[in-house]
């Protein structure tokens, strides 16, 4: 399964969000693998509801970035507005 590292709490808690089952898990931040950050996505292997494999998937990270680039670079362009700037 994928998920990506939502944010850290209290410096100590990792929180992944897993996509295919639209959950949290929270992990202690030593278990995240080494170049870990926000936004950063992972390859799960769990059994029982275990983490037994925390993967960096740096093609992902990658191609996930460049979606939400792509996208905050389309609603910049939109012409107009339909709030009046104060």
């Amino acid at each position: 399964m994928r998920g990506m590292l939502d944010r850290i709490e209290d410096g100590t808690h990792a929180v992944l969000l897993i996509e295919e089952q639209g959950r949290e898990i929270v992990v202690p931040v030593s278990q995240l693998p080494a170049g870990s950050q926000v936004h950063t996505w992972f390859t799960i292997t769990m059994e029982e509801d275990e983490i037994v494999s925390l993967q960096l998937d740096e093609s992902l990270t990658e191609v996930k970035t460049e979606q939400a680039q792509s996208l905050m670079q389309r609603l910049r362009s939109r012409s107009g507005s339909r709030f009046k700037r104060r």
